[in-house]
């Protein structure tokens, strides 16, 4: 899918001597209340012919109180029986330079109902559900392995990076009543390196999802995606 691109042009230092100019960043800045762009959701790590006891579920969906009135997003959900699902929406990005290593920037919205400092099966059901963002040439998708869903990319495991996602953050919310289960939405900027190479035609696929050490339910709603890429 080509998605829209904005380019900020570099600029070049304001004394006299000749220097090269900075490298153009190129902003995917990807509002999903209104449309989903064509991304896809997925899920792995727990077995194969677990998926009803795991209660995927997955769409461009309405938010739900009390934020409905900001419109829709990326909806994810699951039930952790394997206590390591793992969660994501993904979409491809073309028109970059080929065969090409970028720096990238992420910076993601959205609503999650998961309280802070609360104890929770597992672990806590905001800090023991991992945020994470990552690019890679391939298309992101999980895989048979021996009976068991695994990625075929690098995104670490839980709480550890991988090559081909890292870890920005957590989905606890601002609510520290651990009975009190209400949507908020929440920003998550990366603080990390990262750093992703293009395929031959010039592609890659964007990634946002969770690693989950919280042994029951999850339900997030992303509303908004920004990857600033910068040529190397």
């Amino acid at each position: 899918m080509l998605l829209a691109i904005a380019i900020l042009a570099g600029l070049s230092a304001c004394d006299s001597s000749p220097s090269e100019p900075e490298p153009e960043r190129i902003v995917v800045d990807l509002d999903f209340t209104a449309e989903s762009h064509g991304w896809e959701s997925g899920f792995s790590d727990f077995n194969v012919g677990d998926e009803e006891n795991m209660e995927l579920a997955a769409g461009h969906e309405r938010l739900p109180e009390p934020l409905s009135d900001r419109g829709y997003g990326l909806h994810v959900g699951a039930t952790n029986r394997s206590d390591d699902v793992f969660m994501y929406w993904t979409g491809r990005i073309d028109d970059l330079a080929p065969d090409t290593r970028y720096r990238i920037e992420f910076r993601v919205e959205f609503a999650t109902s998961a309280p802070s400092n609360c104890v929770g099966v597992g672990g806590p059901p905001g800090e023991a559900v991992h945020l994470k963002v990552g690019a890679t040439p391939v298309r992101p998708e999980p895989i048979d392995d021996d009976g068991y869903y695994q990625m075929n990319i690098d995104k670490g495991n839980q709480l550890s990076s991988g090559s081909d996602a890292i870890r920005i953050g957590h989905v606890g919310n601002t609510v520290s009543e651990c009975t009190d289960w209400v949507f908020e939405m929440k920003t998550v900027e990366s603080e990390e390196v990262f750093e992703a190479t293009t395929d031959s035609d010039g592609a890659l696929w964007l990634l946002v999802g969770t690693d989950s050490g919280f042994e029951a339910r999850t339900e997030l709603y992303y509303t908004r995606y920004r990857a600033t890429l910068q040529e190397l």
